[in-house]
């Protein structure tokens, strides 16, 4: 009879407890990186993919962040794409809009399984976005997100895209959920210079619809104007418009004035003084060769675009150009404050006799010193919000192509600020060309005497040291 070993009984039972205990560990491990996994996949891909693209493809502006913050209806969008032929690019965006916002959603639509749903939306096709929100919608198409330059394409013969989807999403999105219609007049009879379409597609993109307004045939401002633009007028008010124009200004109007200094309007000018501004005698002449372009004089300015409220909506890598400026003077001792919108840089100043000079060299009496081009004037009591751009130029197309649309954007930003709240939006396309990897000359020569001769003999050397060293022991 075989004798029963207590021993090894108490052993099984210790491994059979110890292999429970790592059965039960696994488990707990497994679930544990089950449920990271889980929580991993449902923060919002900002946190969990990080965009390392030399254009920033897939980075929010801030214009469009603020939009989305301020989002109070439910907005969705549908990507109408196969499936497995998504563009990851519109996708990922995509997210990102969804990742700012509760109010934002995103679905993809195949038209193979849902071949009647772009009927419901006019323009709506495959590789289009649409945004809806309750009754609105706007369509997003293909080539809008996607633009050939086509400059390039004739004189170089390469097609360079660039990525303009979050400027046609974030003005889509700023139509969609729009509650309330804009309106701003543009004064005329006085020689104004009229809206190029530069600036014109910004703020009919964002809703904002613009109509001519003569004061001496009209006899009134129209209630529903929410603005005014006075653009570059040749001569000045008349007594009547004058008077208009000041009452609609003192009661809680917006306007925004482009002047030429080289006109006489003391009229508007005394609008203007009523709300605290006035000219900086002069032609601003910029000393900093980094506010000018170059090979150009040093009145075309390239004025710091300061950063508060009301220029959010301008990109931080943007320029805004005012060739032929004048500065403006505020006086504080009274009910407006302001807010500095464009300045020269602290080396500039302002030449008093420049009607007669011949050279751009400063004169002994000369102020010196950082003067604002564009101002922001404001009444807390009555509402009054005034903007002042002192340069003739500076709602013209020419002038905001050379910086890429930085004027546009200024006025979509203004345009915000008289309404209140983000409507507009202008924001730079993406290059979707790849930076090429260049290599210097002088680092050619040392790489290749590196890869070529170091490497291989230190290669050689401590190969030999290893067979010294096995051989010794």
């Amino acid at each position: 009879m075989k004798k029963f070993d207590l021993k090894n009984l108490q052993g099984s039972k210790r491994t059979l407890r110890s292999g429970s205990y790592a059965t039960v560990l696994a488990v707990v491990v497994l679930a544990f990186v089950i449920l990271v996994n889980l929580v991993v996949q449902a923060l919002p891909s900002k946190w969990t993919e990080f965009d390392i693209s030399t254009s920033s493809l897939f980075t929010l502006s801030d214009t469009s962040k603020n939009l989305l913050h301020e989002l109070n209806s439910d907005v969705t969008a549908y990507y109408l794409a196969e499936s497995g032929q998504e563009d990851t690019n519109i996708t990922r965006l995509l997210d990102r809009y969804a990742d700012e916002s509760i109010h934002f959603g995103w679905q993809q639509r195949d038209p193979v399984l849902y071949p009647t749903f772009a009927q419901q939306y006019d323009g709506a096709a495959t590789g289009s976005v649409v945004l809806t929100c309750g009754d609105n919608y706007r369509v997003v198409g293909y080539n809008d997100m996607y633009q050939l330059d086509i400059e390039n394409y004739y004189t170089s013969g390469s097609q360079q895209y660039t990525f303009e989807a979050e400027n046609a999403l974030t003005s889509a999105l700023a139509q969609v959920s729009r509650t309330t219609a804009y309106k701003l007049y543009q004064l005329t009879g006085h020689g104004e210079l009229a809206l190029d379409t530069d600036f014109t597609d910004t703020l009919t993109n964002a809703g904002v619809t613009t109509e001519e307004l003569n004061l001496t045939t009209a006899g009134s401002i129209p209630a529903d104007a929410d603005s005014l633009l006075l653009n570059a007028p040749l001569a000045d008010l008349t007594e009547a418009e004058a008077a208009l124009l000041s009452d609609y200004v003192t009661n809680g109007g917006k306007l925004l004035a482009v002047t030429d200094f080289t006109t006489d309007t003391p009229r508007l000018d005394a609008i203007l003084e009523s709300c605290g501004m006035t000219r900086q005698a002069g032609l601003l002449i910029e000393n900093d060769a980094n506010h000018y372009p170059y090979g150009y004089p040093q009145t075309y300015l390239l004025p710091t675009v300061q950063s508060n409220e009301i220029t959010a909506g301008v990109g931080s890598n943007m320029m805004v150009y005012t060739p032929i400026a004048q500065g403006i003077v505020k006086h504080e001792d009274g009910d407006y404050t302001f807010t500095s919108l464009l300045s020269t840089s602290s080396t500039a100043y302002s030449m008093e006799g420049y009607a007669t000079a011949e050279t751009a060299q400063k004169a002994d009496t000369d102020p010196e010193g950082s003067f604002d081009v564009a101002l922001a004037a404001e009444n807390t009591t009555t509402g009054t919000r005034v903007v002042w751009i002192n340069c003739p130029n500076f709602l013209q197309g020419t002038i905001n192509q050379s910086v890429s649309g930085g004027n546009a954007q200024l006025l979509g930003s203004i345009v915000n600020w008289f309404d209140g709240e983000q409507t507009t939006a202008v924001i730079s396309g993406k290059s979707l060309s790849a930076a090429s990897l260049t290599v210097p000359n002088n680092m050619i020569i040392v790489l290749g005497l590196l890869f070529t001769i170091v490497l291989p003999i230190v290669c050689v050397v401590a190969g030999l040291v290893i067979c010294v060293i096995r051989r010794r022991r």
